[in-house]
């Protein structure tokens, strides 16, 4: 009883606080579906390296591309920046982070931002899922991930999202508590580029763990960039 008060009363501060704090308070009360991380950290220009990959593999230059997990619009604005010519969609489960996205993309007519947790029934030249597949929770590295992040709902969501990239498209995972090539959608892709560094909080390695939510390790990683075959 003592644990579930203290919880509230930290959930009631944050909501009173405000910023990503409300935020996350927001998320892990409501829970909603296909939440993996319920804070939404993020910052401009995060991903470089992934976007320069992501540039030189696409085969146009007005693609479709799909921010999964688009936190407050960040990520889309750092999107427009690397690919002017495409056509942006970001979607979040967190009602805030939409909010706050739509108002920061407000002047892009060729960028829109939804409330949802499954990819859309459309196909993509790119979909992005970047730092959403990942609970800070796990930062420490526990034995299991159980109660916190289910690799059956890795699987399941990753599926959905591969299923939205058009063949020969693109899907990029980055900073993953699970392996790409652990899931049942892994065999229709092949390796763009992988081997980026995956660091949490603190700096320390993101940890991963295999498909009975056991802690393997922090290697051998294989988030990166990964091309639909046809």
């Amino acid at each position: 009883m003592r644990v579930r008060v203290r919880e509230a009363l930290t959930l009631a501060k944050a909501l009173a606080v405000g910023g990503e704090r409300r935020e996350a308070a927001v998320a892990i009360i409501t829970k909603p579906k296909n939440l993996f991380q319920p804070y939404t950290t993020t910052s401009a220009n995060r991903y470089p390296d992934e976007f320069r990959a992501v540039a030189d593999a696409l085969t146009t230059e007005t693609p479709r591309i799909l921010s999964f997990g688009c936190s407050t619009g960040e990520e889309l604005v750092s999107l427009r920046a690397a690919f002017p010519g495409a056509s942006i969609h970001g979607v979040d489960v967190n009602p805030l982070a939409v909010r706050k996205a739509r108002r920061r993309v407000a002047g892009d007519a060729r960028t829109t931002v939804a409330r949802g947790g499954e990819a859309p029934d459309a196909s993509y030249d790119v979909v992005l899922a970047l730092a959403v597949f990942r609970h800070a929770a796990l930062n420490d590295a526990p034995p299991s991930c159980a109660g916190v992040l289910a690799f059956a709902d890795f699987d399941r969501t990753v599926g959905g999202l591969a299923a939205s990239v058009r063949p020969g498209g693109l899907l990029v995972i980055r900073h993953a508590n699970f392996r790409f090539s652990d899931t049942s959608a892994a065999a229709a892709f092949e390796v763009v580029s992988t081997g980026y560094a995956s660091a949490g909080e603190g700096g320390l390695p993101t940890p991963l763990y295999d498909r009975d939510d056991r802690l393997i390790g922090v290697e051998p990683r294989d988030d990166g960039v990964y091309r639909r075959l046809s």
